[in-house]
């Protein structure tokens, strides 16, 4: 019998390009997917260690993460939504929210993807050849669209847009997200400008400067007539009540988050020095380096670490642009010696 299941798929599913993740081998040092790899606090094992005993109940805990969020953030827990990672929010807002949407290029990929799932428009602007945001450029073709994506620091280039471009874009009045996943690893933040902007959507996540990557819990934060919105098209129950425990107790410990940003950070710096001597390196202030690996072809560059025991993120081309390009995250220190070794023998 001849299949139909074409005829039943939704015209744009297709297109599609599928989200495919950093590569992760047993043995091998991983820099691949912007991940801390130093862990989590001791306080946050024995949190997950505790929850186990709670497994057989349903997560319920939302109201104290969104409270001890709020802290943190210096807002109130009216203004905070958790989900499955900040993924899950993107989903949500896309739900609320009519389109056409606009991102820039090169930025995070699911932007994109999740739009496209939900056959969106999804339009783009390139960033200036060294990366910057032109501000200008994304307000003219922004007017085509209601919902705005910005990666603040961006993601895979590290580099950052500056407050008062933030407040140009804002004042457009459009759904405005600005994902700000690295934020601990810079600083600054969109924070505070909702107490201006009720059009903004901040996004952030426990899985890089608080190295819960596999537990899955991100947070939004907004005007709480957003959030209302966004809780009206979530599903129940997708932070885990592990995810939960952990966040708190991440949370009650950033004393230890903080020392090991700042050596990432100081380390970032190194690494950033050792790239720059042979390859065009742009500055970063996230947790990992975006390199032109020209003349080098970047997956001849991947492979050169792969058989060294070390996986970085091998980008290719991107769109508008010259050159080939690589990710490298910033591991502990020791793996990032290891790499620098590898680097040295290129």
């Amino acid at each position: 019998m001849k299949s139909r299941l074409n005829e039943y798929v939704k015209p744009w599913v297709n297109d599609i390009e599928a989200y495919i993740p950093g590569k992760t081998i047993e043995g091998y040092v991983k820099l691949a997917s912007n991940e801390n790899n130093y862990g989590p606090s001791p306080r946050v094992m024995d949190a997950i260690e505790k929850a186990k005993s709670v497994l057989h109940i349903y997560p319920h805990k939302d109201d104290d993460v969104r409270e001890k969020i709020a802290g943190y953030c210096n807002t109130k827990a009216e203004n905070i939504i958790l989900g499955n990672g900040s993924d899950e929010l993107l989903d949500l807002i896309l739900k609320a929210f009519k389109g056409p949407c606009i991102g820039l290029n090169p930025s995070y990929s699911w932007y994109k993807i999740a739009a496209g799932i939900l056959g969106e428009e999804y339009l783009e602007v390139n960033l200036n050849d060294d990366f910057t945001l032109s501000s200008e450029q994304f307000i003219d073709k922004s007017k085509r669209a209601n919902i705005l994506f910005l990666c603040n620091p961006n993601n895979p280039t590290g580099t950052v847009i500056p407050e008062d471009k933030l407040r140009e874009i804002l004042d457009e009045n459009k759904i405005t997200v600005i994902d700000e996943a690295y934020y601990e690893f810079y600083g600054k933040s969109a924070v505070p400008l909702l107490k201006k902007y009720d059009n903004l959507i901040v996004l952030r996540t426990f899985a890089k400067a608080f190295a819960l990557a596999g537990l899955r819990i991100g947070y939004g934060i907004a005007n709480s007539n957003i959030i209302d919105l966004l809780y009206k098209v979530k599903m129940p129950f997708t932070t885990n009540s592990v995810a939960q425990e952990a966040a708190i107790s991440a949370l009650d410990d950033l004393r230890y988050t903080e020392s090991r940003v700042n050596k990432i950070i100081k380390d970032r710096e190194i690494l950033f020095n050792k790239l720059k001597q042979k390859f065009r390196a742009f500055r970063s202030h996230a947790n990992f380096v975006l390199i032109d690996t020209t003349p080098i072809k970047s997956k001849e560059f991947y492979e050169w670490f792969l058989e060294r025991g070390i996986i970085i993120r091998n980008l290719g081309k991107f769109n508008g642009f010259r050159g080939e390009y690589c990710r490298i995250s910033v591991g502990t220190s020791d793996e990032n010696r290891a790499f620098i070794r590898a680097l040295e023998e290129l």
